[in-house]
């Protein structure tokens, strides 16, 4: 019996030894960095799930065609504007609410555009597409939501990590002194 007591205490004791000498590798710096990684990759899964569509139309000169899409009070929303065969004519957008008021508008001129704006109230917004060009144009238009109320924990925890990584690179620097002779000096 006491054989057995003596064995257990020291594993008991050799893992616990093994377990602190791991943790002390973990530097500030190397925590920092973990924390970015765990953040951005938080960021990442979320706002991949979050709710977007997609559409591909051929438009002639003048017409108009919508995209809808239902988002949360307090959100933020995107749209992304990618005009494949892009020779220097754009397309008006507008971006309206269910009681169709405007919340966002503008002219795309460039090959791919994407802008985000502020979703005050729940409901549908739907965004208006109107070619400005002589000829028919291709376009692919998405429109979606950051989830920015879900993205905050993440968010939060990539920006204290970046905060670390700042701070130990500049104590690292700042130990690090360089001499310098009298004489080179001009």
């Amino acid at each position: 019996m006491q054989k057995i007591d003596y064995f257990q205490n020291f594993n008991k004791l050799f893992i616990e030894k093994k377990l602190s000498k791991d943790c002390m590798r973990l530097s500030l710096f190397k925590i920092s960095i973990l924390l970015v990684i765990i953040g951005a990759s938080g960021t990442g899964i979320i706002f991949s799930e979050s709710d977007k569509t997609e559409q591909f139309m051929t438009l002639k000169q003048t017409e108009s065609d919508e995209l809808s899409l239902y988002f949360e009070a307090e959100d933020i929303g995107y749209y992304k504007i990618t005009i494949p065969e892009f020779e220097g004519q754009g397309v008006f957008y507008r971006i309206v609410d269910d009681d169709y008021y405007t919340v966002s508008k503008g002219i795309s001129e460039t090959k791919m555009s994407i802008r985000y704006f502020d979703v005050k109230e729940s409901g549908i917004h739907t965004m208006i597409i109107t070619n400005l060009s002589q000829e028919k144009m291709d376009y692919e238009i998405e429109i979606g939501s950051t989830n920015s109320n879900k993205i905050m924990i993440p968010a939060g925890i990539m920006f204290v990590g970046g905060l670390l990584l700042l701070f130990t690179s500049f104590m690292k620097l700042k130990n690090y002194r360089t001499e310098q002779p009298d004489e080179n000096i001009k």
